[in-house]
């Protein structure tokens, strides 16, 4: 944590970098544990063949037995032939899935090497506009001129809450009025106006409209009541213009003196760094995508939902099905011989035991359906925290404590990713790194999409416009550039 006690952006994504390696091993042990119990349940079909074909061996003449045995061994051998297939067919997937990995390594790796020389240039870039602010602040020519533009702009901002009041007014005060269908009518001929116009039969059928309606009275206060909310109007676009006008000379001011300290180069030189770290990101989220696609097919293998182990599970099935064989199985019971009777023991815990992996087997599928889940789920809020930006040398979470405990919900599965992205948001700001975007033209001015025009600042926002700027700290005042607290004579919220 930071000294003003924000969480950076970058330690932010650390951790879900972490909760997202660790989910991962999750899915890996548990799709290990799936293919043991899949090639556990076909060891298990194996072993009930060859009890069977042992006990048809004692209690079947050789015609019977031959039959019988020939049935099961058929079975058997296809099966263990799919399941030799099966393992050649698992062992490429999973050097498949390990080549995927290395690859996302290494672009990770090289990501984290470039999210590095962004920070250096960013840093580059923060340090240029703190000495040119530093600068500006003790320019005289500089501070008569903001002072000025801050006049101006106040009076442009109190005209428009006045005009936007009066509008206001005019909407709920005018609402008797346009609810008066015969006065409308009357003044939307401009009745009274010198615009009316009418022939002898209108006028006379408008003359007894207005004995009606007492229009005569109510429009002169209707006038006025639309007619004051239009000058304030024209009054508030006067000033905006006239603030705007100061705004521009401002802002060539500090574009002036920011060219000359170099800062334009730097702020492409930090661009181009961007455009890089977001070509890795692309690369990434291309190689999450593959590797998700690898982890679906290996996950069909593991819950033994591959055609291999389908085909050999139900060629022993059927083998096993087969009512003959379990007539065997119960006539066995009726004998008194021990080798009888231990090879009926032995196919009926094997039974046993093949109802109990098959409850395992579902068990652990839900278990892996969540895990899975749970893993694209990270990968997605981490995309979407990387486009937006967060892990930006200037960003950062006030309330540590609160957004580290939503964070390890999230990574525990308590929460979801939309809460934790709620958090995410509410608490973002841009953290105090010496130099500020709202600094001087920055913070003045209405039009919101102009001012990145005009101010040389930088001011992060998502990747492509993806969520707009960072949110500034809001304190209760102006903030000093070096962070102590203080009046910020260059800057403003």
């Amino acid at each position: 944590m930071d000294a003003d006690g924000m969480l950076s952006g970058l330690q932010t994504l650390q951790q879900l970098n972490r909760g997202l390696s660790s989910v991962r091993g999750d899915v890996n042990r548990i799709d290990a544990e799936l293919n043991r119990l899949g090639e556990a349940l076909q060891a298990n079909r194996h072993a009930q063949a060859q009890g069977l074909k042992e006990l048809a061996e004692i209690r079947l003449d050789e015609l019977s037995r031959a039959t019988f045995t020939g049935e099961l061994e058929a079975a058997d051998q296809r099966a263990l032939a799919l399941l030799e297939k099966r393992r050649q067919a698992y062992a490429q997937l999973e050097d498949d899935i390990a080549a995927a990995t290395r690859a996302l390594d290494e672009l990770e790796n090289e990501r984290a090497a470039q999210q590095a020389l962004v920070n250096e240039r960013a840093q580059a870039v923060i340090d240029c506009e703190h000495r040119v602010q530093g600068e500006l602040e003790e320019d005289a020519a500089y501070q008569a001129q903001l002072g000025e533009t801050r006049r101006l702009d106040g009076i442009a901002a109190g005209a428009e809450d006045k005009a936007r009041q009066a509008e206001a007014d005019r909407q709920e005060k005018g609402r008797p009025y346009e609810e008066n269908e015969l006065f409308m009518y009357l003044w939307r001929r401009r009745y009274g106006t010198p615009e009316y116009e009418a022939g002898p039969l209108g006028r006379y059928l408008d003359r007894w409209v207005e004995s009606l309606c007492n229009y005569d009275e109510y429009r002169v206060n209707y006038w006025t009541l639309t007619e004051i909310p239009r000058r304030l109007q024209s009054h508030a676009q006067a000033a905006r213009r006239d603030a705007e006008a100061a705004l521009d000379v401002l802002a060539a001011l500090e574009t002036a003196r920011a060219e000359a300290a170099g800062l334009p180069a730097l702020q492409a030189a930090h661009a181009q760094a961007l455009d890089a770290l977001d070509a890795i990101d692309d690369g990434i989220e291309q190689q999450e995508a593959a590797g998700d696609r690898l982890l679906e097919q290996r996950t069909a293998f593991a819950e033994a939902r591959d055609d291999y182990m389908a085909q050999g599970l139900r060629a022993l099935g059927d083998a096993l099905g087969n009512k003959s064989l379990l007539e065997l199985n119960d006539a066995a019971h009726e004998t008194v011989s021990a080798q009888d009777n231990r090879l009926v023991r032995e196919v009926a815990e094997l039974r046993e035991r093949h109802t109990d992996l098959e409850a395992e087997l579902r068990d652990h599928r839900r278990l892996h359906e969540g895990k899975l889940a749970r893993l694209q789920e990270v990968e997605k809020l981490r995309r979407r925290f990387k486009r937006r930006r967060f892990d930006d040398v200037r960003s950062g979470f006030g309330n540590e404590g609160l957004v580290t405990a939503m964070l390890g919900q999230f990574l525990n599965g308590l929460i979801n990713s939309d809460e934790l992205w709620r958090v995410f948001e509410r608490h973002q700001r841009h953290r105090d790194v010496g130099a500020w975007p709202d600094f001087g033209s920055g913070g003045l001015g209405l039009p919101k999409s102009r001012k990145s025009q005009r101010s040389p600042w930088h001011f992060p926002r998502g990747r492509g416009g993806f969520g707009g700027r960072f949110r500034l700290p809001r304190i209760g005042g102006w903030r000093s550039r070096g962070g102590g607290g203080g009046f910020r004579t260059g800057g403003g919220f």
